[in-house]
């Protein structure tokens, strides 16, 4: 399983969809995702497998490339994340926009194993 990043809740209460819905829709760089499927192919078989987009997919808008690309997902009360390659840079653009998107909620970002960034 890779590593991943969350945005969450100290006091364990729950971030709920229309929260996050409501803060994604006030933020920049980040935007709902599209309803469309998500398509994976098995490398060895070639066999496509569909499912559709899950509630409260976001995306991020890559400055550089200047491409939107699904980056954070709402489950159970948090949002996660894989972090980007410069993610423990704290200038990086995805830790800035969680950052915002964790102060509008009144949450905070962690990793797997608990630890805190700011």
């Amino acid at each position: 399983m890779a590593y991943e990043i969350h945005i969450r809740r100290t006091n364990d209460q729950p971030i709920s969809l229309e929260e996050w819905v409501k803060t994604v829709d006030n933020s920049e760089n980040v935007r709902l995702g599209d309803a469309v499927p998500i398509v994976l192919t098995n490398p060895t078989t070639g066999e496509q497998i569909s499912n559709p987009q899950l509630q409260g997919v976001a995306e991020l808008y890559d400055v550089g490339s200047q491409v939107w690309f699904p980056a954070f997902r709402w489950f159970e009360g948090r949002i996660t994340t894989r972090a980007s390659r410069d993610f423990d840079t704290f200038h990086s653009h995805q830790r800035s926009v969680m950052r915002a998107l964790a102060s509008q909620l009144g949450a905070q970002i962690v990793g797997d194993e608990g630890e805190s960034y700011d």
